[in-house]
Order: C-alpha cells, then sequence, then structure tokens
C-alpha cells in the first residue's frame, strides 16, 4: 500500500498549490508533500538519507504521473479546485 500512495497525492497536492500562482513555489511544495509523506510511511524503515531520497522520488514520480495522465484535465478536478 504505502508504495503506493504517490497515486492518491494529486488531490490533496493540488488543494494547497490552488491559491499559489508561481510554479516554482508549487513544484517545491509538491516535492515538500511528497518527502513529508515518505518519511511518515516509512520512518521505521529508513536507514540512511539516500533511502529516503528513493521513497521520497518514487512517491514524487507516481504523483506526477497520475496528476500529468488523469488527474490535470479531469471533471473532479474542475469541481473540487474550480478555476484552474
Amino acid at each position: 500500500m504505502q508504495d503506493f500512495v504517490g497515486f492518491i497525492l494529486p488531490p490533496f497536492i493540488d488543494l494547497i498549490n490552488r491559491h499559489i500562482a508561481n510554479s516554482t513555489a508549487k513544484f517545491w511544495i509538491s516535492m515538500l508533500a511528497c518527502v513529508a509523506v515518505a518519511v511518515v510511511f516509512n520512518l521505521d524503515k529508513l536507514n540512511s538519507f539516500d533511502e529516503l531520497l528513493g521513497k521520497a522520488s518514487l512517491i514524487f514520480a507516481q504523483a506526477q504521473i497520475v496528476y500529468k495522465t488523469y488527474w490535470e484535465k479531469s471533471r473532479m478536478r474542475e469541481k473540487m479546485v474550480g478555476d484552474v
């Protein structure tokens, strides 16, 4: 389950980023959200910074793939976020 948590993050990240206009800031907020999720879900299993970086990268990649493939142009996003 925790290896696929990145697949459900786009709606949550979108809610955080909806009032931010700067795309660089949006990127870093997305990255920080993914790192936070990686820490929370893998805190007891991480032995090094490299492992944390690997888990966070995997979660970020999953979130980006789902966002670009399904979430970005979905009706649910339009209803949830409003004018985007």
